[in-house]
């Protein structure tokens, strides 16, 4: 009967999770499922309640709010947005308390690094924190629904709640943690990782913490984690330290520096037979993969379009082979855009019930048209940049983000995130995007089998030229002349552009730079160190060489 009351109990939990999500959350799935039918009436509907409930506001009273009628009469009356237009309301409001953008007052900002430097503080109201509790439960609803990700205990990597607080008082940090503080102590308890870990600032005992608090635990079913990127660089950590992190289990002591800084972190339950469990695990294969960690993991949640298809392909074979990798969705500091309403096919639908969603189609946008559309005049295949107007203060907001549609359900377009629009560059007109250096990169590696652990290529308009900056996970294989004619007639192929100012040499050809070992762990570390957050980093892997802070010839291998 060895195992047999475990098992029992496990299945009664899962049983009583799934009932109280049934009940709970099923009618918030309803009701947004019910909204996609009617997409022009739930966001004018909206809109209309945006206004009304901040009418008394700054904002409103300057753009004279009180006569717009609809979306036009809004388009009409309100530029687009760039937060350093809102800038002055948010810092206003938060000083004085004044209604400059919105009647209710913040109760915490997202904080993001901002484009001129400056961080951006995205207030959240509490009408907006409800909202991102419905999102989750959305969300949470189809994947306990379509998947059983949620058997086990889930391995969710989180920021900080509160990172510090703004000049008038209110509290400020990472969306992640955020949520994870308000979810109910039920679900909070089917979380590896103590809430504690995410407010260790040094970066490398922060993921040794994660590491041994992960492998721990033999139950994980479900990975949670914005970036994939993240789970590569766990996955080596855990190799790379794996006698200290099995020690850590069987003892159930933390090591000494990762103690200091883990003020208030649940103790750790020594585990001598999981330490022996994975000491076998090592003796069958080193490097262990999460196949061998977490033998019964279902899925992942991430987000899986843009540059994360990178770490994507580099986990594909270290997962068991019935873990699934399930598409996040369209998530930003500013706000969710979409949920994935079915886990299994990764229809991320729009949330039209709290944000208003305006688009203007790429290259019409990129050619100086400012042609707005509404979620149901979109067209499938479609590719658009996107503007949001939230409860929480933003209006008409440009997210400088590009988003194609996948679909439809009911008459609203299923969205999937292409890249960020500032991801792409021109020289000499060729306007390469980072969707296509992503797709000639990529190709050519898998065609000449070599593997990446990172990457990145720069526009250097000072010579008239591309450069990658590659870190090969083998030294060995094609020379970089070979793989750097490769790409480049890739790149030629897939840009007409491009292909052409070569031909007449207003391009020079592209140069390959093969980095040392640990390049792209120092490049991540120097982005967290400059501001931006850990569980939502992305690798940008286009970038003009002139705003680029990174030193990537200090780090490029001697000939």
């Amino acid at each position: 009967m060895t195992g047999a009351v475990p098992g029992f109990l496990e299945a009664a939990t899962y049983a009583a999770l799934k009932a109280a999500f049934r009940l709970k959350q099923g009618r918030h799935y309803r009701r947004f499922i019910e909204a996609t039918k009617s997409p022009e009436a739930a966001q004018k509907d909206l809109l209309r309640q945006i206004l009304t409930a901040n009418a008394e506001t700054h904002f409103a009273k300057r753009h004279q709010l009180s006569r717009v009628r609809d979306l036009e009469d809004f388009r009409k009356a309100v530029p687009v947005q760039s937060y350093e237009d809102l800038r002055p309301l948010i810092e206003r409001q938060e000083l004085t308390r004044e209604r400059c953008l919105t009647a209710e007052q913040p109760i915490y900002y997202h904080r993001t690094s901002g484009t001129l430097g400056a961080p951006k503080n995205i207030p959240v109201t509490k009408s907006g924190l409800k909202a991102i509790r419905r999102h989750q439960q959305v969300s949470s609803y189809a994947q306990l629904t379509g998947t059983e990700i949620f058997r086990g205990r889930v391995f969710a990597i989180m920021g900080q709640e509160i990172e510090g607080r703004m000049a008038g008082g209110t509290p400020f940090g990472s969306a992640s943690g955020l949520l994870y503080a308000n979810q109910s102590s039920f679900v909070r308890s089917r979380y590896v990782l103590p809430v504690a870990l995410s407010e260790i600032d040094d970066y490398e005992q922060r993921y040794l913490a994660m590491a041994i608090y992960g492998l721990a635990d033999r139950s994980v079913s479900c990975v949670a984690t914005a970036n994939p990127s993240t789970l590569i660089r766990l996955l080596s950590v855990v190799n790379e330290n794996l006698d200290l992190i099995l020690a850590s289990i069987a003892s159930g002591r933390l090591p000494d520096k990762v103690s200091e800084m883990a003020k208030g972190v649940k103790p750790l339950r020594p585990d001598a037979s999981r330490a022996s469990q994975l000491e076998q695990a090592c003796k069958r294969a080193v490097p262990l993969s999460y196949a061998d960690i977490w033998p019964r993991l279902r899925g992942i949640v991430t987000w899986t379009s843009g540059s994360c298809a990178v770490p994507l392909r580099q986990l594909a074979g270290l997962l068991p082979d019935r873990a699934q990798v399930i598409e996040l969705g369209y998530l930003a500091s500013e706000v969710r855009g979409t949920v994935n309403v079915d886990a299994r096919r990764g229809l991320c639908l729009p949330t039209l019930l709290d944000n208003v969603f305006e688009f203007v189609e790429r290259s019409a946008w990129e050619s100086g048209s400012e042609a707005f559309l509404s979620l149901h005049e979109l067209d499938e295949g479609g590719e658009y940049y996107i503007f949001v107007t939230t409860p929480d203060g933003l209006y008409r907001y440009d997210m400088n983000d590009i988003v194609r549609v996948t679909g439809k359900v009911n008459g609203t377009p299923a969205l999937v995130f292409v890249q960020k629009g500032k991801g792409v560059t021109s020289i000499t007109g060729e306007k390469l995007s980072e969707s296509q250096v992503l797709a000639a990169v990529l190709a050519v590696l898998e065609g000449q089998g070599i593997e990446a652990n990172f990457f990145v290529m720069l526009a250097d308009q000072d010579r008239a030229s591309y450069k990658l900056y590659l870190e090969r996970r083998e030294t060995d294989g094609p020379t970089g002349s070979n793989l750097a004619d490769a790409l480049d007639g890739r790149l030629r192929a897939l840009n007409i552009e491009y292909d052409a100012k070569r031909k007449s040499g207003r391009l020079a050809p592209l140069t390959l730079h093969t980095l040392r070992s640990g390049a792209g762990d120092s490049y991540r570390r120097g982005r967290v160190s400059a501001g931006q957050r850990d569980a939502q980093f992305k690798v940008q892997h286009l970038q003009y060489a002139h705003e680029c802070s990174f030193d990537f010839e200090s780090m490029v291998e001697s000939q």
